[in-house]
């Protein structure tokens, strides 16, 4: 429960306003009474030991630091049975993160003193008789005070190392895209770490992009994109400095935040700041340089990169042999030990069809082919997937709406456009025919999602257009036949992307509640809201798995990828193998079996699947060839029974539409052709 305005707590705080929620707690803007000054409350509502401790060391050591780019604290202590608080120096400003949001990359001449007084920091912490490590830098964590200056904050994850060398160690976690490969797993990590964090940091400042993921690039599956070709004018002293604090290898990053300040000092782009600085642990140490004593290396021998990256390769293949044997059966496990061990080669769709796979049986009232479930005893370890998929002839399109429901369902999709001005949700027939309009709100409408029994949508308004976050909107349900009109409770920030779960219960969505793009579920009357993002990254578009216990969603760290995880946002992994190209929304076959998704190939997208039990090792195109390999194919939505995809599409590019196609990539129609805007397909159960 959040304190609310006007609470004095411990006798002394008042709580004025919350600054900010998350999962194990809130930090609010209070007065100390006492004093008469503003103070940051921060809260761990935690009982669990682990989390009590880690916020205990962050008081230590927070409480023992002074610089003036640090916060320090005043004051912490325990509330029996609510909670711990730490009390600190309130400072005024945003995040980074939200700088970047909102204004887009920083030049370099600003940004360039703000990230010297970081290095200032992070010098000190790592001078300190027992070092301290930040291990948790990025734009989030770097709050930017009205007067210009950067302030460093959020030690949660931080670690002190004793005066022999040993570590007390934190929480282990990572930000991808900002941590280096050491800090996955089980890798020591030293002044070095914070070092690539600041370099991924400032790396995105300067070009409003993440960098690629250090332990993809370690695993020989990305390459550093050089900071000019994203942004021309940097320096190129900036440039190759940012570019060395980011090597994969601590070896050959710099050794300390003082080698990377001088780096940066020297660079062409360092102008002299219009704000007065003060580094005065970076003047100290270029005045004086002291000798230190090397750092080791993460690996020892004659070959550490070798053996290092080797290792990084030898537990990956480790940890999918054991994917593999948990999700697959005997035909895909065969497989998998067999990409293992050879060379890959790129996949077709049909290539990635057990050939066990049940064959689907021709219903006679309607003449479709649909998915027959296996019934026999162990059926739900192997699902079956429909032997048609890319491989055999569809039926004859289109069907007659009325008499032949083509999915499974009512043979009918519902749509946004915007032929009557603001986006509205419409519902058409797969003919053609029957268009009707659903909502008629002022604000707009615009990403329906279907209940399980096909009776009611939820979805998103305000909606301006087509567009990848909404701030400000919430979600709205109406029945299928425009009654029942009503708002879900919402939260400042905005709330879209809904999927209605399986279970006709609960909706997963986006909110931007956090200040960024997180996963959150609650029940379809509004009850019930629960956060399942991890705070590490922005995530998006949630897809629930057949069965409803898994969500695929789309999160963006160095790449924009498909990730999976539980309903209760535990067992987060990736799902697509990106690369540099997007892959966005995900779908699932109704047999758990397939997921298809986007992906941008030279600017446009195709449509792409992937066994789900080969966790993204596999993936093909759709519809590899002939007209369909050139067409635009965005934002697919897949049947009841796995045999058709509604999708938009804009084959002349005049006109924005909805397609539907036989998921063998035959019979291929569009069900709307109009000059406005249609898009956010979705099929009716």
């Amino acid at each position: 429960m959040s304190l609310q305005p006007g609470l004095i707590l411990h006798n002394r705080y008042r709580i004025e306003s919350t600054l900010g929620q998350g999962g194990m707690g809130a930090v609010y803007k209070a007065s100390d009474t006492n004093l008469g000054v503003p103070v940051a409350v921060k809260e761990n509502l935690f009982t669990t030991e682990e989390y009590a401790r880690q916020f205990r060391r962050e008081a230590t050591i927070l409480a023992s630091l002074r610089h003036p780019n640090l916060p320090r604290v005043t004051d912490h202590f325990v509330i029996e049975g609510e909670g711990q608080y730490l009390v600190m120096d309130f400072i005024d400003g945003g995040d980074l993160r939200h700088r970047l949001e909102r204004s887009g990359p920083v030049g370099e001449a600003e940004a360039l003193p703000l990230f010297l007084e970081i290095c200032d920091a992070l010098i000190y912490l790592h001078s300190r008789t027992a070092a301290i490590l930040h291990r948790d830098i990025k734009p989030g964590n770097i709050k930017i005070t009205p007067d210009g200056r950067a302030i460093l904050v959020d030690f949660g994850l931080a670690k002190v190392a004793d005066s022999s060398g040993s570590t007390a160690t934190g929480a282990k976690a990572m930000t991808p895209g900002f941590s280096p490969p050491e800090q996955y797993g089980t890798g020591r990590t030293d002044p070095r770490t914070d070092v690539y964090s600041l370099g991924a940091t400032m790396y995105t400042a300067l070009s409003a992009c993440v960098p690629e993921d250090s332990l993809e690039r370690a695993m020989g599956r990305a390459q550093l994109t050089p900071l000019r070709k994203r942004v021309p004018e940097i320096s190129s002293g900036t440039a190759k400095a940012i570019e060395k604090a980011l090597a994969v290898r601590p070896e050959e990053r710099y050794q300390t935040a003082a080698e990377f300040a001088s780096a940066l000092s020297s660079s062409s782009g360092a102008s002299r700041p219009t704000v007065v600085r003060n580094y005065p642990y970076l003047e100290r140490t270029m005045a004086s340089p002291r000798k230190t004593a090397p750092v080791k290396p993460l690996a020892e021998g004659p070959r550490p990169r070798r053996r290092w990256v080797t290792g990084l390769v030898a537990g990956l293949a480790v940890f999918l042999v054991i994917v593999g044997a948990a999700f697959a059966g005997p035909e895909i496990k065969a497989r998998l030990a067999a990409m293992l061990a050879a060379t890959p080669v790129t996949p077709t769709l049909a290539d990635m069809i057990p050939p066990t796979a049940a064959e689907p049986s021709l219903t006679p009232t309607t003449g479709f082919a649909v998915i027959v479930p296996d019934q026999t005893p162990g059926a739900g370890d192997t699902p079956t997937v429909p032997s048609d998929l890319g491989a055999t002839p569809s039926p004859t399109y289109p069907p007659t709406a009325a008499l032949t429901p083509t999915g499974g369902g009512l043979g009918q999709v519902a749509f946004a456009s915007n032929r009557d001005g603001l986006p509205q949700i419409y519902l058409i027939n797969l003919d053609g025919t029957g268009l009707f309009q659903v909502t008629d709100l002022q604000d707009g409408a615009c990403q329906s999602s279907w209940s399980p029994d096909g009776t009611q949508l939820v979805f998103t308004s305000p909606c301006p257009g087509n567009q990848d976050r909404y701030p400000g909107s919430s979600l709205w349900v109406i029945n299928a036949d425009r009654s029942g009109l009503r708002a879900l409770p919402t939260a400042p920030g905005g709330d879209f992307d809904p999927a209605w779960g399986p279970d006709g219960v609960r909706i997963a969505f986006t909110s931007l509640r956090d200040g960024y793009p997180q996963i959150y579920v609650m029940n379809a009357d509004g009850s019930g809201v629960q956060s399942l993002s991890d705070n590490h990254a922005y995530d998006a578009q949630p897809a629930w798995s057949p069965m409803g216990n898994q969500l695929l969603f789309t999160r963006v760290t160095a790449t924009v990828a498909i990730w999976i995880m539980t309903d209760q946002g535990q067992a987060q992994e990736t799902l697509s193998r990106s690369g540099d190209r997007e892959s966005t929304h995900p779908d699932w076959s109704s047999d758990g079996q397939v997921i298809i998704f986007d992906r941008r190939m030279g600017g446009i997208p195709r449509l792409l699947a992937t066994l789900f039990s080969d966790r993204g090792l596999n993936e093909a195109q759709v519809c590899p060839q002939g007209q369909r390999s050139v067409q635009p194919m965005a934002e697919p939505d897949w049947s009841i029974d796995g045999k058709w995809i509604v999708f938009e599409t804009w084959p002349t590019g005049l006109t924005h539409d909805i397609g539907i196609i036989s998921s063998s990539c035959t019979n291929f129609t569009l069900l709307t052709e109009d000059v406005a805007r249609d898009f956010d397909a979705a099929w009716r159960p």
